[in-house]
């Protein structure tokens, strides 16, 4: 915090009060000399010091620069970009299946049926000549 907080003038010492358990959490007191900044400004310099790798001013330590507080200053996380939601795209997924699908499965039914109509009309076909036999002789002398 020292190093966040050098580049100002008035700065003289950072006064660590206590840790609390479970991760690095810390509770101190920052001393200035009179004109001292803003708690806001102190935030902005704390925060700015947060490089991109998330290591607080060049340091081993990696911090979330939104769980920052100074005095009731904290930063605000960004809102999300508003987007597409996500169930919208799972309706629309869906709904692309069922327009594939609908086709496929009436074709296979319609199939299926006619399939069922033919064999049926195939097995209800009585030969109207069955049981009788015609025998024709072109040539006498055979018999």
């Amino acid at each position: 915090v020292a190093r966040a907080l050098r580049d100002h003038r008035s700065f003289l010492q950072m006064v660590i009060r206590g840790f609390l358990p479970g991760s690095l959490i810390c509770h101190g007191d920052v001393v200035f000399q009179h004109p001292a900044p803003t708690s806001l400004e102190v935030l902005e310099a704390l925060v700015l010091s947060v490089g991109p790798n998330k290591a607080l001013a060049g340091s081993d330590f990696q911090v979330d620069p939104y769980s920052l507080a100074v005095g009731e200053d904290t930063l605000e996380p960004p809102l999300p970009e508003p987007g597409f939601p996500q169930y919208g795209v799972a309706i629309m997924v869906a709904c692309g299946l069922c327009i594939i699908t609908a086709p496929i499965v009436l074709l296979c039914l319609s199939t299926k049926r006619l399939s069922w109509r033919d064999m049926a009309v195939l097995w209800d076909r009585r030969d109207p000549e069955a049981g009788t036999q015609t025998l024709e002789m072109d040539n006498q002398g055979f018999w």
